[in-house]
């Protein structure tokens, strides 16, 4: 049975194309993805966004303090502001930012004033995240300064008296004026202390506390979400090869060998789930290099992990395959369920963001099982214990498909033979 898969290999490897495109699209997205993501390198989690700040109501305390706000110690590593003037728009032009914000005249006399007034955002249009992170908020920050002005409306205009007056406002004035706001507050208290709407977060604990990705681990994570799903092209490559052996006539000289059918065609599975390793070792060997995944903890976990789904995966594949009249109606169903199997299992989005709904059918897709697995082993210390439920029902689903695929096989393309 070796020869018949070194045939293969020797194939491969003398028209590698397909194959080089399957080891460079997952490192691509690696790259793409998780610079978005990630940063890049040993930088923050979140990106930081550079906006430029063009203040023109410079006399006024709400846009003083707005602007202060943006220059803050705590936007420090996620924000960089950049005070200009009337450059603003031309430096814009040059890209030298993903946002121009723009704090129009007149801008605090509006807010205390009860009428209109707005915040201007020209985004780079080279840029598409950043730009829309800085206009969500922008938008933020305009309700929560509609909503004070209209909490607070009376109150503000007295202040702006007291500001605008040129001199110390008496005791008894300020007095009565922040006897006025604690009522106002104390009138809304149940909705602002607490409030009733909050935002929560899942920074609970340090990166060395809870296992929570680093920059550099966005890289690996996205690594093994892409390598699956080109693991499963692979597979679909190398498996639909026996069409192309069929039409070139390679095939019925084969069966005309005393090898017997079936073992041909196992022969042919074992050669795929071969690629597939091969591939998956050479990718493991770039994140590796590149510093994007470390070696785990239980390196054997993740082995299994790896040689379980590639066997499922052929396996598959294979009963695709099998059961298909001809190559286009093969290449069309397998496309769509590895697709299918890519969108819902954590190979395009990440698991925890996937939606309610196509989160409640991951499950039923090979990519959930070695991703959760795998991601547990690589970046959560996880061992043989732990991930025994996802070896399970890989090892379950690739054996069960195998058997089915092989005598599906052997019987599609016995009357090639005959």
């Amino acid at each position: 049975m070796w020869p018949l898969i070194r045939k293969d290999l020797l194939r491969r490897r003398a028209r590698p194309a397909s194959t080089l495109v399957m080891v460079a699209f997952p490192l691509f997205m690696s790259l793409a993805l998780g610079s978005v993501i990630g940063g890049g390198g040993d930088g923050p989690e979140f990106p930081t966004i550079s906006i430029l700040v063009e203040n023109r109501d410079e006399d006024g305390f709400l846009s003083r303090a707005l602007v202060g706000a943006l220059s803050s110690p705590q936007s420090e590593g996620y924000l960089e502001a950049t005070i200009v003037g009337a450059e603003g728009r031309e430096l814009m032009e040059m890209g030298k930012a993903s946002a121009l914000l723009i704090i129009p005249v007149g801008f605090t006399a509006a807010i205390l004033d009860g009428t209109a007034a707005e915040l201007r955002i020209v985004r780079n249009p080279s840029e598409g995240i950043k730009p829309e992170i800085v206009v969500q908020g922008a938008e933020l920050v305009a309700a929560w300064l509609d909503q004070g002005s209209r909490l607070l409306g009376g109150e503000l205009g007295q202040l702006r008296g007291m500001i605008e007056g040129g001199k110390i406002p008496p005791a008894a004035r300020v007095g009565a004026l922040a006897g006025a706001v604690t009522e106002r507050m104390a009138a809304a208290d149940g909705i602002l202390f607490p409030p009733v709407v909050g935002i929560g977060s899942a920074k609970e604990a340090t990166d060395e506390d809870d296992g929570r990705l680093s920059a550099k681990g966005i890289f690996g994570y996205v690594l093994l979400m892409t390598s699956v799903m080109a693991l499963l092209f692979v597979a679909v490559r190398s498996v639909t090869d026996l069409f192309e052996e069929q039409n070139s006539g390679m095939l019925r000289r084969q069966f005309t060998s005393p090898q017997p059918v079936w073992r041909i065609m196992t022969a042919k599975f074992l050669f795929s789930l071969t690629l597939g390793l091969v591939v998956m070792t050479i990718l493991a060997i770039f994140g590796l290099a590149l510093g994007w995944l470390e070696v785990p903890e239980h390196p054997l976990a993740a082995i299994l992990l790896g040689v379980t789904f590639n066997l499922a995966a052929c396996s598959l594949v294979a009963l695709i395959v099998g059961l298909s009249r001809n190559e286009k109606q093969a290449g069309i169903l397998s496309w769509l369920i590895v697709m299918g199997m890519s969108a819902m299992g954590g190979s395009m989005v990440p698991l925890q963001q996937l939606p309610a709904g196509m989160r409640a059918v991951s499950d039923f897709t090979l990519n959930f099982w070695v991703i959760d697995g795998l991601t547990r082993v690589m970046f959560e210390s996880a061992g043989l214990g732990e991930v025994g439920r996802n070896l399970a029902v890989l090892t379950v689903a690739g054996l069960v498909l195998a058997v089915a695929a092989d005598a599906l096989l052997v019987r599609r393309f016995r009357e090639v033979g005959a």
